[in-house]
């Protein structure tokens, strides 16, 4: 059983599995097999995101993905202030798979999910009164 695994890995570059720890991402490389668990993924795109203006509270779900790519990211989010909910989905789009092929190395797109929660009120600065 572990052998036809490791055939199938080689024949792939990516390919995901899970184990009693989770699901992780195996990345095939020219020094071997790299083990990503997807809470690193988790935690770098929560990385990503701080740098995304118009992005309140968010809560980031890494699950497994059918078709080419191995994996995809759920986001779940308030917006800030008066900022376009397409315009932060793409900006958060961009910072997450930008970290992800930095860090992780990872030369396919991870798509990523965008739910809008709430919209909060943008905090009108205080105006003294003489």
């Amino acid at each position: 059983m572990f052998k036809n695994l490791i055939n199938r890995i080689l024949k792939r570059t990516v390919y995901t599995s899970r184990s009693s720890s989770g699901e992780f991402l195996l990345k095939k490389t020219d020094f071997g097999l790299v083990r990503v668990e997807f809470a690193v993924a988790q935690r770098l795109a929560e990385r990503a995101l701080k740098s995304v203006a118009g992005i309140g509270e968010v809560q980031v779900v890494v699950e497994k993905h059918s078709g080419a790519n191995p994996m995809k990211i759920l986001l779940t989010l308030t917006l800030t202030g008066m900022h376009s909910a397409p315009k932060v989905s793409e900006d958060a789009d961009k910072a997450i798979n930008g970290e992800l092929r930095k860090i992780l190395g990872l030369d396919f797109y991870v798509p990523i999910e965008v739910r809008v929660k709430q919209i909060a009120q943008a905090v009108p600065a205080k105006r003294r009164v003489r």
